[in-house]
């Protein structure tokens, strides 16, 4: 009996292959065609406008996604074709996360974003898989919604041309990565914090300015909202001071003077320096830094003591005792019949900053200025001995000071 059951159904399975041969040939395993180059190095990706292609052999998936940004919803279109399906033949997915489908075409949408690992199956029928091809792809979320809002603040009472902005602005997922205000003036700025400042123009009259905030997301989403400034009237004072430096590398003072036009009659200069001492008045004004650094010094024109107009500009100073001391030591290195080898070793100083450059001249026609603070040079050695006067000048703060000494060379 065992013998005829098995035979049985070989018989069947035979019989059925026939009876289907008679419909319709069908060689499975030329359905899927891979060349040798494709085996070795997988599936081919190309990415086209919106549309992103996988081919392995002649096997294509195509996918592509809508916008995640509110109102949109964010869903994948996916495409297989390339496969001529015997009878009963469909194309399987699996979403990655824990979702399939079946058919030439379909949707999907992730709850979440991440990135996930699409498989597309191409099946000759629920149980012979022909082939299998996997690829990425990265979900940004459901509908994407960044709210702007921001807030305004007269920080600065003596200038009320100069104005705070802060965004309160938010997205429910991903992050703002840039922030673009309109002034409403002619102008623009784009930031990547929220909290920026900016002087609108001086005018005579009040004005009111529509200041646009728009905020954009990591996920390219977009939001905008507009909040009316009004500038109080000011008067039309323009232009900066200029700076003299007097004695900069002996004992280094900045005379400051006022350039600015449309100045009222009783108006007063005050002074930031930006170093912490406090404010001055007076045009023209002299000051001295203790320290080598760029201020922004900022000038104030008060009138009755309100602050009337304001500018500020970066100042270099050198500071106290900016000058480097040049000095170095001489040491006789090795003495033969014909020559001298001599070292030159730098001892210079500078108190407030670094030295930029060393300059050596040997007095024998040797020089070198390559940054050497230890070097060694050849004397020969003559029919009487000579002297010569070694010289090193350095430099720092863009001030300089010289070095010299003077070695005999015995004859030979």
């Amino acid at each position: 009996m065992m013998r005829l059951k098995v035979f049985y159904i070989i018989s069947f399975v035979m019989l059925s292959l026939f009876s289907c041969k008679k419909e319709e040939v069908v060689d499975l395993n030329k359905l899927v065609q891979v060349d040798s180059a494709q085996l070795t190095q997988g599936a081919l990706v190309t990415v086209s406008r919106d549309t992103t292609t996988v081919t392995y052999g002649n096997v294509e998936a195509k996918f592509s996604q809508t916008s995640t940004c509110f109102p949109s919803r964010e869903v994948f279109t996916f495409t297989a074709s390339g496969v001529s399906l015997p009878a009963g033949g469909y194309y399987s997915w699996s979403f990655g996360d824990g979702s399939e489908a079946n058919g030439s075409n379909v949707t999907h949408y992730y709850q979440a974003a991440g990135s996930f690992v699409v498989t597309l199956m191409v099946m000759a029928n629920a149980s012979n898989m022909l082939a299998k091809v996997s690829f990425g792809v990265k979900a940004l979320g459901q509908q994407t919604k960044p709210e702007a809002i921001f807030s305004t603040k007269f920080d600065f009472p003596q200038n009320l041309n100069y104005v705070t902005f802060n965004s309160a602005s938010s997205v429910n997922q991903g992050d703002i990565i840039q922030f673009k205000y309109n002034w409403g003036d002619g102008t623009e700025y784009i930031s990547s914090v929220g909290l920026v400042r900016h002087e609108f123009p001086h005018k005579i009259f009040d004005t009111t300015y529509a200041v646009k905030l728009t905020i954009l997301s990591n996920f390219g989403c977009t939001d905008d909202t507009t909040v009316q400034v009004t500038i109080p009237g000011r008067y039309n004072i323009r232009g900066k001071f200029r700076t003299e430096t007097i004695d900069a590398c002996t004992n280094e003072r900045i005379l400051f003077t006022a350039e600015a036009e449309n100045v009222p009659t009783g108006a007063i200069y005050e002074w930031d320096f930006s170093d912490g001492t406090g404010t001055r008045t007076g045009n023209p004004i002299m000051y001295k830094y203790k320290f080598p650094n760029d201020y922004d010094v900022i000038m104030s024109v008060k009138l009755n003591g309100r602050e009337i107009y304001r500018t500020n500009k970066l100042v270099n100073a050198k500071g106290e005792n900016p000058k480097p001391t040049a000095k170095f030591e001489e040491t006789l290195v090795w003495d033969y019949p014909t020559t001298q080898r001599w070292s030159f070793n730098s001892r210079s100083t500078i108190p407030t900053s670094t030295i930029d450059s060393y300059q050596w001249n040997f007095g024998n026609g040797n020089t070198n200025n390559e940054f050497y603070s230890f070097i060694e040079t050849v004397y020969n050695k003559e029919a009487t001995s000579r002297t010569y006067t070694v010289q090193l000048i350095v430099t720092g703060n863009g001030c300089a000071d010289t070095a010299r000494k003077t070695i005999t060379i015995p004859p030979r």
